[in-house]
C-alpha cells in the first residue's frame, strides 16, 4: 500500500481501496447461487473509507455502496422472484446510509486529530532542533555523526542530550542522560546543553567544565533532587590526544578499523567515574583520563538506552531477557563503512534485539579521526588542574 508523506495513505489508496472492496463484494454476490445476497456486506465500503480517508471520501464511498446494493437487488430480481423495492432491500439501504453517516463523523474526528498531532510533531521538530542541534559532519579535524531515538511513541525528544563544539583546546563533546522523563527532563536537558555550548569555549580544563555544568544542574533543579549523568570528551584532531571525564555515565568505546574480513569488537575505555552532574558538591570534581586516538579510530559515546537494551521473552511484554552485547553490536556496524550507515545499523540492531520495544531513550555520538591525520605522541596522564584525586597511570593503546 502506498503512503503519502507522514505515513498517511496516498490519495489513490484512499479512493481505490474502498472501490476495489465494493467490486469484490459485487463479484462474490454475482457468482453465488440465486437467493444468496451479499449486499449487506457493502456497509464495509464506507467504513473502510472512514479509516483511510476523510469525510468526503467516506460520503462518496457510502453513495457508491448504496448504488451497488440497489444494483445487486435489481440484478437478483432478474434471476428470481425478488422485489428490489421491498422492505428487506430498503432496510439494507437504510442501514448502509446510517453507517455512512457514522463513518463521516468518525473520519472528521480522526482527520482533526491527525492535523493536531501533525502540528504537535512540527513543534517537537522545532524544539528538537533548538535543544538537540545536530552536530556538524566535520569539526576540528574530526568526522562526526550522531543518532537519537526517543522511547516514547510519537515523541521526537527526550531526556538524552548530545552536543559537539570546536574550542581553542580542541573538539569538546557531551553525551548525557537526564534523570526521569517527560517535559521536566527536556527542560533540564535544554539548560545543560545551553550551558555546555557557552562554557565549553572557556579556557578551563575538562573537570572544571564539568563543575560548571554541575552548578547549572543545581540551579535549574529548582530545589528538587535531580541529576544528569554525562561524559565529556576533548579531542585534538591533529595529534589525537583524547581526554575523558565521566560524571556517573557509561564510559566511551573505541572502535578500531576492522581487519580484512575479520570481526571487531568495541573496546570500552577505562575511566574513573565521578558523581553525576548536580551531585558533585558531595564528593568533588571527577578525574580526567587521557588516551590516544589513532588515525581511523572511532570514539563512540552512548547512553543507557544502548547498553541496557533487553530482549523481551516470548509471550511477555516485559523486557526481562538478556542484554544486548553492545561491544559486538558497535564493533560490527562501526568497524567498517561510513559512520552514518554504521549508526543506522546500530539503531536497527537495537530495534531487532528489543523487538521494537525501546524502554529508554538512546543517543549515540561517533567521532572519527581521519586516516590522513598525523599521529602524535601518546600523552601522559595528569590529574586535572584544580581538582582533587591522585594521578592515574598512562593508558597505552591496545593496538
Amino acid at each position: 500500500m502506498r503512503h503519502s508523506h507522514g505515513g498517511r495513505p496516498s490519495r489513490l489508496t484512499r479512493w481505490l481501496a474502498p472501490a476495489l472492496l465494493g467490486a469484490a463484494i459485487v463479484a462474490l454476490d454475482w457468482f453465488q447461487d440465486t437467493g444468496v445476497q451479499y449486499a449487506g456486506v457493502l456497509v464495509s465500503v464506507p467504513l473502510l473509507a472512514a479509516v483511510l480517508g476523510g469525510p468526503l471520501a467516506t460520503a462518496g464511498a457510502g453513495a457508491v455502496a448504496v448504488g451497488l446494493s440497489y444494483g445487486i437487488s435489481y440484478a437478483e430480481s432478474l434471476r428470481v422472484l425478488y422485489d428490489p423495492n421491498g422492505q428487506t432491500s430498503l432496510t439494507r439501504l437504510l442501514f448502509i446510509v446510517s453507517m455512512t453517516l457514522i463513518g463521516v463523523v468518525a473520519s472528521q474526528v480522526r482527520t482533526r486529530s491527525e492535523r493536531d498531532a501533525g502540528q504537535v510533531a512540527a513543534v517537537a521538530d522545532a524544539a528538537q532542533l533548538a535543544i538537540l542541534e545536530p552536530p556538524p559532519r566535520a569539526v576540528g579535524g574530526l568526522r562526526c555523526a550522531s543518532a537519537y531515538r526517543s522511547s516514547t511513541q510519537l515523541a521526537r525528544i527526550g531526556g538524552d542530550l548530545v552536543a559537539v563544539v570546536e574550542t581553542p583546546r580542541g573538539v569538546r563533546a557531551l553525551v548525557g542522560d537526564v534523570q526521569g522523563k517527560g517535559l521536566e527532563a527536556v527542560r533540564l536537558a535544554g539548560y545543560v546543553l545551553g550551558s555546555f555550548r557557552e562554557r565549553a569555549h572557556d579556557d578551563v580544563a575538562l573537570p572544571e567544565l564539568a563543575e560548571a555544568l554541575d552548578r547549572t544542574v543545581r540551579r535549574a533543579s529548582l530545589g528538587q533532587e535531580v541529576f544528569v549523568t554525562a561524559v565529556l570528551v576533548q579531542v585534538d584532531g591533529a595529534t589525537g590526544e583524547l581526554e575523558v571525564v565521566s560524571c556517573g555515565h557509561p564510559a566511551p568505546f573505541l572502535v578500531a578499523p576492522a581487519p580484512a574480513g575479520g570481526p571487531v569488537r568495541a573496546e570500552e575505555l577505562p575511566v574513573e567515574p565521578g558523581p553525576p552532574l548536580g551531585l558533585m558538591h558531595l564528593t568533588g570534581a571527577p578525574v580526567a583520563l587521557t588516551h590516544l586516538l589513532r588515525p581511523s579510530d572511532r570514539l563512540v559515546l552512548v547512553t543507557d538506552g544502548v547498553l541496557e537494551a533487553r530482549r523481551p521473552r516470548l509471550l511477555s511484554r516485559e523486557a526481562t531477557g538478556p542484554f544486548v552485547d553492545a561491544e559486538e553490536l558497535l564493533g560490527e556496524h562501526l568497524g567498517r563503512g561510513s559512520m552514518t550507515d554504521g549508526l543506522d545499523g546500530v539503531v536497527r540492531g537495537l530495534s531487532r534485539w528489543t523487538r521494537g520495544r525501546l524502554r529508554d531513550d538512546l543517543a549515540v555520538l561517533v567521532l572519527e579521526r581521519p586516516a590522513s591525520s598525523p599521529q602524535g605522541p601518546v600523552p601522559s596522564v595528569h590529574p586535572p588542574s584544580g581538582s582533587s584525586g591522585s594521578s592515574v597511570g598512562s593508558v597505552p593503546s591496545s593496538r
